[in-house]
């Protein structure tokens, strides 16, 4: 028999939640770099804010039927915007490593302007990006039941 807790475990859900968005931003910051998915992004975001919601709402609940609780929801979706961000940082650190026959160190080449000119570049890559950001915290909002 499974016994549901009162009050959800906020800390040990939002822990194991932050290892699943670390994991999902090390997925999407490689994948958008190293191995150039670029149209793909979306799926993997789907896929990551589902798991995201999911690891918060197990950890915090167990297996057992529980309510809703807006607090998880929304830590959950923050630490979704929190990978999703983490692989953009991550996905723009490889691109800079993996410029061919670079005359300056990588300790140079990384900025902040710089940053802003990779997520700000092409039209059809920031749009996929931010599509990617929505659909993160939506399925890990939505996971998180």
């Amino acid at each position: 028999m499974n016994d549901v807790p009162d009050s959800p475990r906020f800390a040990y859900g939002l822990g194991l939640g932050w290892l699943a968005a670390f994991a999902f931003a090390v997925l999407y910051g490689l994948s958008a770099e190293l191995v150039g998915l670029t149209f793909g992004l979306p799926i993997i975001a789907l896929l990551g804010g589902w798991i995201i919601g999911t690891v918060v709402a197990y950890a915090a609940w167990g297996e057992g039927e529980h309510p809703v609780n807006r607090g998880l929801r929304i830590g959950a979706a923050a630490l979704a915007v929190e990978g999703w961000a983490l692989g953009l940082i991550l996905a723009y650190i490889v691109s800079q490593a993996l410029i061919p026959q670079a005359s300056t160190a990588l300790a140079d080449r990384l900025s902040v302007s710089g940053f802003l000119d990779y997520l700000l570049g092409l039209d059809i890559v920031r749009f996929i990006h931010l599509l990617s950001l929505a659909f993160v915290a939506l399925m890990a909002w939505r996971a998180t039941r």
